[in-house]
């Protein structure tokens, strides 16, 4: 009896000292990451605009511009960490057609669309 005991000390002990050299505590925090807009459709007229949006989030961020290739509209900054404001500017619209697109927002593991509809006149756009 007294073999197996001194047998399942030293399993115990080899453990433990397994566990310490890994470096894993149980005080590590771990955090969901999050990416929130404050509106996620923004609708404009054909007039040039300077539109303001809240990006709130607990990791970095990147407004994906370059995929949607829209020259009429910028975003500044288009990359940052944690919660920010982002300018958006939109051009005047002089196509004489409607136009939208979906701009792509996105951490490492998450991803958020911003619809931007733009008019053909002085009216506010349906979608």
């Amino acid at each position: 009896m007294r073999a197996v005991t001194k047998l399942l000390v030293a399993v115990v002990a080899v453990a433990a000292v397994i566990v310490a050299a890994s470096g894993v505590t149980s005080c590590e925090k771990y955090f969901l990451p999050s990416l929130v807009l404050s509106q996620d459709t923004i609708l404009v007229n054909k007039a040039p605009q300077e539109l303001s949006l809240v990006i709130n989030s607990n990791v970095e961020w990147s407004v994906e511009l370059g995929e949607v290739n829209a020259k009429w509209l910028d975003v500044t900054p288009d990359y940052g960490e944690a919660t920010a404001t982002v300018k958006i500017t939109i051009s005047g619209n002089d196509s004489g057609e409607k136009r939208s697109v979906n701009v792509p927002i996105r951490s490492e593991t998450l991803e958020r669309d911003l619809l931007i509809v733009q008019s053909k006149d002085g009216e506010l756009p349906q979608i």
